[in-house]
């Protein structure tokens, strides 16, 4: 299986972002164009690692216990023909994971195949031997096509 770690704010909205979730920059309908073409190009499966993943629940029936933000992100993704396919976890037994750990943690828990990081941010990834499948977004722009181009060349192995 192969997934798109996937960060919000910076990839899919940037500075320059009108869209809106009540108080909070929303999501920009162009770089939710732009997912989809690496998500179809690839059969890639979204995994949410950014903070908006909170109230964000995987199972219909937990729908209820989402909050506004994480509905919004559903409705969004649903109108450009996407989904969320899972998240990752913060914490194991106690532990609490970086945003490197938690992809580590992710991918030794599921039969992952490949995987591209799309964050704006450089976290730890580093340190936990990430960095080869990140594509790092600028805050300023989000995910442009070249980002795009990249990630679909990670994730089919080109």
């Amino acid at each position: 299986m192969k997934i798109i770690f996937l960060d919000i704010d910076g990839v899919l909205n940037c500075k320059t972002s009108r869209s809106r979730c009540g108080k909070y920059v929303g999501i920009d309908d162009g770089k939710l164009s732009t997912i989809k073409r690496v998500a179809d190009a690839t059969g890639g499966k979204i995994v949410l690692v950014s903070t908006w993943k909170q109230s964000w629940q995987k199972l219909e029936k937990d729908k209820f216990k989402q909050d506004d933000l994480a509905d919004y992100l559903d409705k969004k993704f649903k109108r450009h023909g996407l989904e969320v396919y899972d998240k990752t976890s913060d914490s194991l037994n106690g532990m609490y994971f970086s945003r490197g750990e938690s992809i580590l943690d992710f991918i030794y828990r599921n039969k992952v195949t490949g995987y591209v990081i799309l964050d704006d941010f450089q976290y730890d990834y580093d340190g936990c031997g990430l960095t080869d499948n990140l594509v790092k977004t600028n805050n300023a722009t989000g995910l442009t096509p070249e980002n795009a181009a990249r990630a679909i060349k990670i994730l089919n192995g080109v």
